[in-house]
């Protein structure tokens, strides 16, 4: 499919759009999942479908089966693959969950706690891969798997404001986690290898059978495959059974909900590409330890997070978009919503022993992460720890939320060299470009936020224009997107060679963020971001193309133009246009915000101004003042020589002759009377002999004058 973009349309080219737009609608439910006439996966209408009801067989789950895009398939309850059996779902298969039926909500407090628990009759549809299990979700990007709520009718009638409305999918691996025990310590005992091999339970699942079909980790298969998903589009899931919340500290466990993918501690072996997870309830991906890898995951205007990190999950992940919107994220009840939440383990649990080991230490290159200003980010805390290169953050509050509540926490994890975020690009984060704007710091134990800064600047995170168009919108009556966005970078950037990861895993990517300028988007053709219109469209639409420079921000930008032809001109007219600024540009007419200044006292160079005395110190920066140590009032940072006091020095001895009170500093001056000072010299010669003793003796008895 030809990549077109613009950004702006006359009146007519908008009436263009918006008729092109309704088409688009019309055949929603041909693209990508089968339409009407020849598809490239020969799949038929999602109309003209059956439906297959899918229960959980009572425990037995589903079994080895294929599920093919000739059926419509509906999770009636929460379903298990149960170990040892295998799930192929075939290239443009459409699995919807049920709603669930018996919603039944209860609230208490005890102290200042504060508990919701949510039940139902029958649980709302999940499809859940049991530890040993597999999935094969091998779609195509002409024939992708679809994965929604019972009630879409796949017409493009459903916008990115549904949410909530089944469960979602839940795949449980053999890896690592840092938990040490989950509900059930005595069935399944954890830890017993050391850190790693805790266990636990997927969230917002409940086994009726009573076997923890939902148990992952335990670390006895860090390696192991749990199948494939690819080309895969999960949408308007999560479901959440309650949660805790301390009413006097204003904190709140984790919500007991399911998110529309949660990988539980999955093995390396397991293959996940181009995925996308598009309003969720909660977060859209959870990734709860393990060492899985992911290339190409989308995740767009979900309730929470748009993606979290827990667990000690250490796999790789590369091309990873993230957008919300401040219309439309409205945050769960725990009222927290950041573009990525990275943490060690949900600490207020305390399943887990506070060195968080392993470490939740995911390397992550290439992301593109567009929010509202009343969202960070990257939130990190309780742990975690990513290495995180080479990606955009754009119209956050905070680019990165430091969190410093517990032991092994944020700041020691920069000093311990496990966190590293390093020539990352920030803009419109917060009200400036300034560093400290870009960052919050709690600074709950004590380290302040300069150094936090300090180690944030030192790593070349900057604040740097993408030259994209990220402003987005959604239209509150449809739910489709009325503003859509362009994020291929504008700027020409290209990160050094020093940040290109030399692991063979990644791509050798020569740019910033998840698309390739001049790249195809590799979101087009088979997602349901782009069936909401949330990418620029061209000729697709019935207008005629016309070649020229679509970035806006360029100096050349062509307002008619639909099709970049390459001629864009980022430098010419940009620079600094105060005359004052030692970097002027007069041939520049836009300002960049570039201009430099000398300090006072120095040019442009760095060189002194004027040094009349040629004693190195500029005549601007000298210090007048006295230079003899030995005076009163000596002056160490003088630089110029002054008047010099004398006045506090003389004689402080009370028994010298000279004795002056009025003085503090003794200068040696004191002088002595010579018999106050001998006594014994009874001749006064001077000396103490045996003359004086002889002296004395003579006059031994002799009565003394009054």
């Amino acid at each position: 499919m030809e990549n077109t973009h613009y950004f702006e349309l006359t009146l007519p080219m908008k009436g263009l759009l918006l008729l092109g737009l309704l088409s688009l609608a019309l055949s929603f439910g041909a693209f990508a999942q089968g339409g009407e006439g020849s598809t490239p996966c020969s799949c038929p209408p999602a109309a003209d479908r059956p439906v297959v009801i899918v229960t959980d067989n009572g425990g037995l789950g589903t079994g080895t089966v294929a599920w093919s895009c000739d059926n419509i398939y509906i999770l009636q309850e929460q379903v298990f693959v149960n170990s040892g059996d295998t799930l192929t779902i075939e290239p443009g298969a459409i699995v919807k969950g049920g709603a669930g039926t018996g919603f039944q909500e209860t609230s208490f407090s005890a102290g200042n706690v504060t508990e919701q628990i949510i039940t139902y009759a029958t649980y709302p549809g999940s499809l859940i891969i049991s530890m040993g299990a597999v999935l094969l979700a091998d779609g195509t990007p002409d024939c992708a798997i679809t994965f929604t709520h019972e009630a879409d009718p796949l017409d493009g009638t459903v916008g990115v404001d549904v949410k909530g409305q089944w469960g979602g999918l839940i795949i449980c691996g053999a890896g690592q986690t840092n938990t040490m025990y989950y509900d059930n310590p005595t069935a399944f005992p954890s830890q017993v290898l050391g850190p790693g091999t805790g266990t636990d339970l997927a969230e917002g699942i409940v086994d009726l059978t009573g076997n923890d079909r939902h148990v992952y980790g335990g670390n006895t298969g860090p390696a192991e495959s749990s199948g494939i998903l690819r080309y895969v589009s999960l949408r308007h899931g999560s479901t959440s059974l309650g949660y805790s919340q301390n009413i006097a500290t204003n904190e709140s466990n984790n919500g007991n909900e399911t998110n529309l993918l949660q990988l539980c501690a999955v093995g390396s072996g397991t293959e996940i590409d181009h995925i996308e997870l598009v309003s969720s309830a909660d977060d859209g991906l959870q990734v709860m330890g393990g060492t899985v890898d992911l290339k190409y995951v989308a995740a767009g205007f979900n309730a929470e997070d748009g993606v979290e990190f827990d667990q000690g999950w250490a796999g790789r992940m590369q091309y990873l978009f993230v957008i919300n919107d401040s219309s439309q994220v409205v945050g769960d009840s725990l009222g927290i919503s950041n573009a990525l939440d990275i943490e060690g383990d949900d600490w207020e649990q305390s399943n887990v022993d506070n060195t968080f080991m392993p470490y939740t230490n995911p390397t992550i290159i290439n992301g593109t992460f567009v929010g509202p200003k009343s969202q960070s980010g990257l939130r990190i805390h309780n742990g975690g720890s990513p290495k995180m290169s080479n990606s955009i953050f754009a119209g956050f509050g905070q680019g990165v939320d430091f969190e410093d509540h517990d032991p092994c926490d944020a700041w020691e994890m920069l000093l311990f060299g496990e966190l590293v975020l390093k020539n990352n690009h920030f803009w419109d984060v917060g009200d400036s470009t300034s560093i400290m704007d870009m960052i919050l710091y709690d600074g709950h134990l004590g380290y302040g936020q300069e150094a936090v800064v300090q180690d944030f600047d030192t790593m070349l995170n900057i604040a740097e224009n993408p030259m994209f168009d990220y402003s987005v919108a959604i239209d509150p009556i449809t739910g489709m997107v009325s503003d859509p966005v362009f994020l291929e970078p504008g700027n020409g950037l290209a990160p050094a060679l020093e940040f290109i990861s030399p692991d063979t895993w990644f791509d050798q990517a020569m740019y910033f963020g998840a698309f390739e300028p001049g790249g195809n988007n590799w979101l087009t053709c088979w997602s349901y971001l782009e069936q909401v219109g949330l990418f620029t469209v061209g000729d697709s639409v019935g207008e005629v193309s016309v070649p020229g420079c679509i970035y806006l921000s360029a100096c050349n930008f062509n307002i008619e133009a639909t099709i970049d032809d390459g001629s864009c001109e980022f430098d010419l007219c940009f620079g600094c246009l105060d005359v004052n600024a030692c970097n002027f540009d007069a041939v520049a007419y836009i300002d960049d915000l570039s201009c430099t200044y000398a300090v006072a006292g120095y040019d442009c160079a760095g060189l002194c101004l004027s040094d009349t005395d040629a004693d190195g110190v500029c005549d601007a920066f000298e210090v007048s003042g006295c230079l003899d140590a030995t005076a009163c009032d000596y002056d160490c940072a003088a630089t110029e020589s002054g008047l010099c006091d004398y006045s506090c020095l003389g004689c402080t001895y009370e028994n010298a002759t000279n004795y002056d009170a009025a003085v503090n500093t003794d200068d040696g001056s004191c002088t002595f009377d010579a018999a106050a000072i001998c006594p014994a010299d009874v001749n006064g010669d001077g000396y103490v002999t045996a003359v004086d003793l002889l002296d004395l003796l003579s006059a031994y008895g002799e009565a003394c004058s009054p």
